[in-house]
């Protein structure tokens, strides 16, 4: 049978016999043949190449580098392919001998060959960055960044200086983890960085832009060593980085705005807020009316920028950036439309949306700019939209969108934003299914209508299947749910709930390993004991009385002031039930204790919390005052009256009021039982004239750490306040004079 001519060129790399000038010459047949071609590179992987490749770069056979030379460049146009190719390379273990082609003493343009094919398959995030970890092969690589190096020879400079730029690269592409970050820069590569940052030629300083970039991403302690360092001259390098953010070069501007975004997002270089501000901004919304490489990565340097940024988030809006990200999203989709190109600009999509996720995160008049730019169709369209980073991220605008009253009301509801969300709940990718759950937590809110129909379509049925799930974001987006579908809740919903939810998977979630998902159950426990009698008496058999206030005493021993403040409102629920469930407490030495002790707690917030549960427990009631007096003589016998004294004088105005309340309790026991204790009895001149029961000055109080974003939140709502890693709002905290003391509910928003 008759060979086909890429048969034979394959078949005559297969063999030492072959003469070293045929097999060059077949290997640049095959390089002419598959430069830009698709379809010859699949026939010539099928027909063996890549084992014949790998075997030809592998030898220790030094004796004609052009032959190696020419077996990586065709390696590097199979890795400028599809990812398929990419992982066809990698699977068949060519990584290795491909580092091993970097030794420094070795050719120069072998260097630089076996460089670029190593950028190229890096560039893929399938591909396991291990290998470069190991053994010597970072320290060699990182040697190759030093172009002023002894070992470099005459003549091959300019080979020498895109060596080190394709090495800036290589690095760039594999700090993907914070191991991976401390590697390298204990590896000796920042000082090398920094000079190629210095060396006055743009594509080495963007290189070396891109690597530092990447080392000081969500990394405050090398952020810290880099804008802390001195370029050659003595300048720190923010200034200088500033400076080259307004060169004429788009992808210098962007590289340079990309450096200076996570040195900002670190908190290393405040002095140049205002720059950052007047400068970076402005540049980063120009460059999304750009093309290609530039305006694909702006958006998402962009939102990173001004995630959690309220300020910034104005400023953004106030330079028309979202009509720009709308008309590009808008474009995008019509073009899908016309010409069937889904997929060729995904991460544009997807970059666009996550900018206008971190535009109308904290601010309604960002939202309602959003809603203006009728865009809404195009990002709930792009919740079924078959990339998985788009659909990710397009959860992120609605979860953005989903903090504002009005569009729970309106413009989510008619956009029709349920359905696709409630199918992204049973999404395969982790992504995904984060976003979802983060915005199924505002979907449930009470002032949300949507509420009603997701439960009808067995939320919680998925709720709990998703408690179960590996990964702690969910979990932790599963049960900030919960908490927010049960709140204020009637009776009967709240026993629906935990009917299908069980109590058994609540005791798992307060026992987590995350005390975040911890903090959540607390809270969700919190909701369910608020409000009724009946509320917390369900709560004592779901959970059991013994149970219950074994893990709340166990929490109040922890040294988490989170875990410890809401541990500390559940007793408040608890304490405005019935007789026999404030003797529940009263019966448990050691959480009176953790009271007592928490009641000097350096937390403000805290030492309120205390007080409150001392005001629900001594809350006066004609018809077991018996019991309430016993009640007052237990805790004055263990000094909890000379406590409250000692916090007339607090610094913190809440809780000087608050004490006042419970003084007051105090001195009515006393007056109408009398007292010993040393002497030391409640004058009315300490209680204060508070204006409300018993000195209460009012039915509702704000708790001063959940009060940013009021203009969002309605003022019935109350908070157990928390917010979270990339981005979650927290809520007023009010709370509620219930029969027989003081109430607390939460939820608040992601």
């Amino acid at each position: 049978m008759t060979l086909t001519p890429h048969e034979v060129a394959v078949s005559q790399l297969a063999t030492d016999q072959t003469v070293p000038l045929d097999r060059i010459k077949s290997l640049r047949f095959i390089k002419n043949n598959i430069i830009g071609n698709k379809t010859k590179k699949d026939l010539y992987i099928q027909l063996g190449i890549v084992s014949r490749l790998q075997d030809i770069i592998s030898t220790k056979d030094d004796k004609d580098s052009q032959l190696k030379i020419q077996a990586v460049i065709v390696l590097g146009s199979f890795a400028f392919g599809n990812e398929s190719n990419i992982l066809a390379l990698t699977n068949s273990g060519v990584v290795e001998p491909l580092l091993n082609c970097l030794n420094p003493s070795g050719d120069p343009k072998l260097i630089e060959a076996a460089a670029r094919t190593l950028n190229a398959i890096y560039a893929s995030p399938k591909v396991s960055r291990q290998q470069l970890f190991m053994g010597n092969h970072l320290h060699v690589l990182v040697q190759l960044l030093d172009t002023f190096s002894s070992k470099h020879r005459p003549g091959q400079e300019t080979v020498q200086v895109h060596t080190a730029e394709l090495v800036a690269s290589i690095l760039a592409r594999c700090c993907e983890t914070l191991e991976q970050q401390m590697q390298i820069a204990d590896s000796g590569a920042i000082p090398l960085l920094m000079r190629l940052l210095a060396s006055g030629i743009s594509k080495s300083q963007e290189a070396a832009l891109g690597a530092l970039a990447a080392l000081v991403k969500d990394n405050p302690e090398l952020a810290q060593v880099i804008a802390q360092m001195r370029l050659e001259k003595g300048e720190r390098p923010a200034p200088f980085i500033l400076r080259l953010v307004r060169d004429k070069s788009p992808t210098m501007r962007l590289a340079a705005a990309t450096c200076l975004t996570y040195l900002n997002r670190a908190g290393v270089i405040p002095e140049h807020n205002n720059e950052i501000m007047l400068t970076v901004l402005p540049i980063l919304v120009k460059m999304l009316q750009l093309t290609g490489a530039v305006q694909e990565t702006a958006p998402q340097v962009l939102a990173h920028l001004i995630w959690e940024s309220e300020t910034m988030q104005k400023a953004v809006c106030d330079m028309e950036a979202i009509p720009k990200l709308a008309s590009i999203i808008s474009q995008m989709d019509e073009e899908d439309n016309v010409y069937g190109i889904v997929g060729q600009k995904d991460k544009l999509k997807e970059n666009s949306l996550l900018a206008l996720a971190a535009i109308s995160q904290l601010k309604e008049d960002c939202r309602k700019q959003v809603i203006e730019a009728k865009v809404l169709s195009h990002i709930v369209s792009a919740m079924s939209h078959p990339s998985v980073g788009v659909r990710a991220a397009a959860c992120q605008c609605t979860r953005s969108l989903s903090r504002s009253v009005k569009n729970l009301r309106t413009s989510l509801v008619d956009a029709g934003i349920e359905n696709p969300l409630f199918q992204l709940l049973s999404d395969e990718d982790l992504g995904v299914l984060r976003s979802a759950t983060a915005t199924l937590c505002n979907i449930v809110l009470d002032v949300s209508p949507m509420k009603k129909t997701i439960m009808e379509r067995g939320i919680v049925s998925k709720f709990v299947r998703m408690i179960s799930y590996g990964d702690n974001v969910v979990r932790l987006n599963t049960v900030w749910a919960i908490k927010n579908l049960v709140f204020e809740a009637e009776s009967e919903v709240k026993e629906n709930v935990m009917r299908q939810f069980g109590y058994n998977n609540l005791v798992l979630l307060l026992n987590d390993s995350e005390p975040a998902v911890q903090e959540q159950a607390l809270n969700l426990v919190r909701n369910l004991a608020h409000k009724r009698e009946h509320d917390i008496e369900q709560v004592f058999k779901g959970l059991g009385n013994g149970q219950l206030l074994s893990i709340i005493e166990e929490k109040l021993s922890w040294d988490d002031p989170r875990l410890l403040e809401h541990a500390l409102y559940v007793l408040v629920n608890i304490a405005t039930g019935s007789e026999y469930h404030k003797q529940s407490i009263l019966k448990r030495q050691g959480i009176l204790r953790s009271v007592l002790r928490s009641m000097n707690h350096e937390s403000a917030a805290i030492r309120v919390a205390t007080i409150w549960v001392i005001i629900n427990l001594t809350w006066p009631d004609d018809k077991v005052s018996h019991s309430v007096h016993e009640c007052v003589t237990l805790l004055r016998s263990m000094g909890v009256e000379d406590r409250l004294l000692a916090l007339n004088a607090d610094h913190d105005l809440d809780v000087r009021d608050r004490v006042k309340t419970a003084l007051q309790h105090f001195l009515m026991d006393q007056q109408q039982y009398g007292h010993n204790n040393n002497g030391n009895g409640v004058s009315p001149d300490q209680t204060g004239s508070g204006n409300g029961r018993y000195g209460h000055s009012s039915s509702r109080y704000q708790d001063p750490e959940h009060q940013q974003q009021q203009d969002n939140i309605p003022s019935s709502s109350s908070s157990s306040g928390d917010a979270f890693s990339g981005g979650a709002g927290s809520a007023m905290d009010t709370t509620h004079i219930v029969t027989g003391g003081h109430g607390v509910g939460g939820h608040d928003r992601r």
